[in-house]
């Protein structure tokens, strides 16, 4: 295998890799350089940008987050029943043993004019309305 040194295409005379002109006859070598590549970054390298990456997003998402609204506060047994007449819209009463809180079924019940009753199970949602529920099979029980 021989090796080859550039040479002066117009009078074939030797010259460095480096030279911008020959020496013999004063031609320019229009050769552009070569072309520099930039280093490319190890596998370890990229993995520790990218769980620096992820943990400022994660950060920034906890940072900017509202903190979750306060429950609402009880209703008290009075005012529930009456809210749960109105939102019944039948004619009757509805007895409540204790405060209806979030997050906790409170049994009710609802009075028929007739003297039947009607369980309920009444919850205070996080909105502060208050939801009903029957269980099924309802559970009417007949006056006396």
């Amino acid at each position: 295998m021989s090796t080859t040194t550039p040479s002066c295409p117009r009078c074939e005379a030797a010259s460095s890799a480096s030279a911008s002109r020959c020496e013999s006859c004063g031609f320019v070598f229009f050769d552009l350089p070569t072309r520099r590549k930039l280093p490319r970054p190890s596998p370890l390298a990229l993995l520790a940008i990218g769980v620096v990456l992820a943990g400022g997003a994660g950060l920034a998402v906890l940072l900017t987050r509202d903190s979750p609204p306060a429950p609402p506060a009880p209703v008290p047994a009075a005012r529930a029943e009456a809210r749960l007449v109105r939102q019944l819209d039948v004619r009757g009463s509805v007895r409540c043993p204790g405060d209806i809180r979030s997050g906790r079924s409170t049994r009710c019940q609802f009075l028929y004019p007739d003297g039947d009753t009607q369980l309920m199970l009444v919850t205070l949602t996080p909105a502060g309305e208050l939801e009903i529920d029957v269980p099924y099979p309802a559970q009417r029980r007949p006056g006396r």
